[in-house]
């Protein structure tokens, strides 16, 4: 049975950084690293203060964008510690719901992630049996779902919306959500709007939340709803008539709107129930009978994931085929050099694959093999120096990342130019890679006082650590900082990730972590003929072991 302590524990060291960073962002020692420090932070739980968390600019299938942050450590460990001490309740809330398929599972040893949430690619394989019969599918989803969320309406959720408004006091034996309540704003800066996505605890949270809502809307229309799924904040519901759906579609909106939620108009459609799922190009992406090597299917594979991510508006298929490449592991083959260019020019068109790009790069490095250096730091700095005026924090941080990692040397002028870059991931990272002689000449000026609690606690957390600067710290989680730097405490780690990768038929891409997109709760393009294929784009190669070659 898994207590308490380790479910925070796991929080911790595996779902502390979101999981779109690269690989080099770790967490692994900071549970231990509370070692000796916990009976004298639980008694300042309940003090007044509160931490600005590390926004980070990522991409999304569709060209938008998306926040992700990465929290100070000290709340974070109050939030973790809530969660695991009361996973009765969670677990609880749950499994009553009649429509999640976005379960909450707690990861294993193995897994890269503190939690496992079943990927959108489940909507597809449970949908038919789900809505069995239904003549129409209702489809809608919950507008800007982690944005929206507001922060006091989990104790409502939890404890029931009267009960909680009668007893606000954060330290309340009977409404002990409420200590959630102020640790979540604890986390942000105080802030009720909204909950941070990228830490799996927060995940946690948004789903206790609408599992609660899955509950109350099964209770008022049962009669109408013959059955359906709900992958995070998407829902999928079968009924009888028309005129039924516009009946469930008012009621989720009164219970949404209860809990200061909306329903999200452009996204909700009502479609017939026998909706076809045009997969012929998803067959195409399968196996084509034409192609006669793998070298020549995989080059089709690109191209054709090119053309139908043209015609979709969205970069998931280019995204399923480099994992395609990853199962056939293209960089051990003597034509990588071959697919090389092609590599580097969906780099600059598919911001939202270059992670996996990164990934495969630096498995080929890992493995031993050569890379065109020349190349990749041409395409590469041309990425970052388009990335660094628009604040694209995701393109700079993974190609600096595996810049570093492969050796690509950047110029030093734009290695200059990041030094002044206001975020703290990328002075992170260059901070770190100085300190380990990955790159020479930084110039990042922190001053005399580092503080704890701004939106520059993680680099001035990396600089002490690494010996890049021996100031005190300053604000609120001052005293706290110092212990865990006592206490060897370390968030950036470039060796572990390739150490792993030197096993050459390890998978360059985590299933557990970068898995089938897994981490995404987009909405499917509004332009989208099908309402499953964004499901089914991301499950594409899930269940093919065999291999046509």
């Amino acid at each position: 049975m898994t207590t308490g302590k380790q479910i925070r524990d796991s929080l911790l060291n595996k779902g502390f950084f979101p999981e779109v960073l690269p690989p080099c962002f770790v967490s692994t020692n900071l549970a231990r690293s509370f070692n000796g420090l916990i009976k004298e932070i639980l008694p300042k739980e309940y003090f007044k203060r509160s931490s600005a968390y590390v926004r980070y600019n990522g991409t999304k299938h569709d060209g938008n964008r998306r926040y992700y942050g990465a929290v100070n450590p000290i709340p974070y460990f109050y939030l973790c510690n809530f969660i695991g001490s009361k996973w009765n309740d969670f677990e609880t809330k749950f499994q009553k719901s009649a429509f999640s398929i976005s379960n909450i599972r707690l990861g294993e040893k193995q897994d890269d992630r503190a939690i496992l949430v079943s990927s959108l690619s489940e909507v597809a394989s449970n949908l038919s049996s789900q809505i069995k019969y239904s003549p129409f599918l209702l489809k809608t989803d919950i507008a800007q779902f982690f944005p929206s969320i507001y922060t006091h309406s989990i104790v409502w959720a939890a404890h029931g919306r009267d009960q909680a408004k009668s007893d606000i006091d954060k330290k309340s034996e009977v409404i002990y959500f409420n200590k959630l309540d102020l640790f979540i704003q604890q986390c942000q800066n105080g802030q009720t709007r909204g909950v941070i996505v990228g830490p799996d605890a927060f995940r946690i949270v948004a789903e206790f939340l609408v599992s609660n809502i899955d509950g109350i809307l099964e209770d008022s229309a049962k009669e109408l709803i013959i059955g359906g799924v709900r992958h995070v904040d998407d829902y999928y519901l079968g009924i009888k008539s028309e005129f039924d759906s516009s009946i469930v579609l008012s009621q989720l909106r009164d219970i949404l709107q209860t809990y200061e939620l909306q329903v999200n108009d452009s996204k909700t459609k009502v479609l017939p129930g026998l909706y076809p799922v045009d997969d012929i190009w998803a067959q195409e992406l399968r196996f084509n009978s034409r192609y006669n090597s793998l070298d020549d299917y995989m080059n089709f594979l690109l191209d054709k994931a090119f053309d139908i991510s043209n015609n979709l508006g969205s970069q998931s298929p280019m995204k399923l085929a480099l994992r395609r490449l990853d199962k056939y592991e293209l960089y051990n083959r003597i034509t990588w050099s071959e697919f090389e260019p092609k590599l580097q020019r969906i780099l600059f068109h598919f911001p939202h694959c270059l992670d996996y790009l990164c990934l495969l790069l630096a498995k080929r490095v890992a493995i031993g093999k050569s890379i065109d250096r020349v190349g990749w730091k041409n395409i590469i700095e041309i990425i970052i120096e388009k990335s660094v005026g628009a604040a694209h924090h995701h393109e700079i941080v993974w190609l600096l990342w595996v810049s570093f990692v492969c050796k690509i040397d950047l110029s030093e002028e734009l290695i200059e130019t990041l030094c002044k870059t206001n975020n703290s991931f990328v002075k992170s990272i260059l901070i770190a890679a100085h300190k380990e002689g990955l790159c020479d000449n930084i110039s990042i000026r922190l001053g005399s006082n580092l503080s704890s609690d701004d939106e520059t606690w993680l680099q001035n957390i990396v600089a002490r650590s690494t010996g890049y600067s021996r100031a005190r710290f300053s604000g609120s989680y001052a005293a706290e900082f110092e212990k865990l730097i006592e206490k060897g405490v370390k968030f950036i780690d470039f060796k572990k990730h390739m150490r792993l990768m030197a096993d050459e038929h390890k998978e360059a891409i985590s299933k557990s972590k970068y898995g089938y997109d897994a981490d995404e709760e987009d909405e499917e393009d509004e332009n989208n003929d099908s309402p499953f294929v964004d499901a089914l784009y991301r499950t594409l190669f899930e269940d093919e072991d065999e291999s046509p070659f």
